[in-house]
């Protein structure tokens, strides 16, 4: 199953403010893939496109010029589901142009054949080269390449050691595999640069209820929630573990919540029917 990002993770992972998610969304420049209970969710190749998106505005084109380009792209190449992540993107002057195929073009369609013969090859949107490489990343994971994907999150990580998005994958990537002590220091050091990062949190309790040990996996649950209340699944695992703990009614309170979070899920159903034999 595709991986799907909320407003929060888009928020994060694209480096731009929940205001703007939900902003480029409303205008059609970045759909939703999914709502949930009012809560937006978008799939890989639309985070890379917020990606892109800030990009460009970083190095100067206005939102109105990338939404009249995109428009033109979108009705030049009418099967491109997503044309911000799936064709090349650059600045050449006060225009913004697109590459597909080898090619060259304006989104009005004009090809520019000649730039590369003439040495003036347009130069790709600018990102940050550890950035770049944590999005290679995600996408091996999206593609199942779970090797290359932890070669991709290792390379970020040695350009800029201190990116945790970066740790935490890596993190997931290893527990996985069944790393449990490697999968605990990359969350750890992901939680020393930012205490708040819920997933670090998140994960770190997951190891820490796998190995029995309550005490940590209640304390580090209820940190992520507290980091994003909307965490649904820290609110399904903490409910868990205080059933275990016999809180019946601390397990409770986390599982109604639960439902109202993501009240479709196979989970949903336990808890329903748990409930109700309370």
């Amino acid at each position: 199953m595709k991986r799907l990002f909320d407003l929060r993770q888009v928020s994060r992972l694209a480096g731009i403010s929940e205001g703007q998610v939900r902003y480029w969304d409303s205008v059609g420049l970045i759909p939703h893939v999914e709502r949930q209970k009012g809560k937006l969710f978008f799939d890989f190749q639309g985070l890379v496109a917020f990606r892109t998106v800030k990009a460009l505005l970083d190095q100067g084109a206005s939102l109105r010029k990338i939404r009249k380009c995109l428009a033109k792209v979108r009705h030049l190449l009418p099967d491109l589901e997503q044309p911000l992540s799936e064709v090349r993107v650059a600045i050449w002057g006060d225009r913004i142009i697109f590459g597909k195929d080898n090619l060259t073009f304006t989104p009005e369609g004009q090809l520019l054949i000649k730039f590369e013969a003439e040495g003036e090859a347009a130069p790709p949107v600018a990102v940050d080269p550890a950035e770049d490489l944590f999005f290679q990343g995600l996408e091996g994971e999206q593609q199942g390449e779970w090797d290359q994907a932890r070669e991709k999150y290792e390379a970020a990580l040695e350009v800029k050691p201190d990116y945790p998005d970066a740790l935490v994958n890596l993190g997931n990537l290893l527990h996985r595999h069944g790393l449990g002590p490697p999968a605990e220091w990359a969350y750890r050091k992901a939680l020393y640069i930012n205490p708040d990062h819920p997933e670090a949190n998140y994960n770190l309790a997951n190891l820490f209820e796998e190995r029995g040990d309550l005490d940590n996996a209640l304390l580090f649950f209820r940190k992520a929630i507290h980091e994003d209340p909307e965490f649904a699944d820290a609110h399904f695992n903490l409910g868990r573990v205080l059933e275990k703990r016999g809180d019946l009614q601390g397990a409770r309170k986390h599982w109604r919540q639960y439902l109202v979070l993501d009240p479709d899920s196979e989970s949903a159903a336990y808890i329903r029917q748990w409930l109700g034999e309370e």
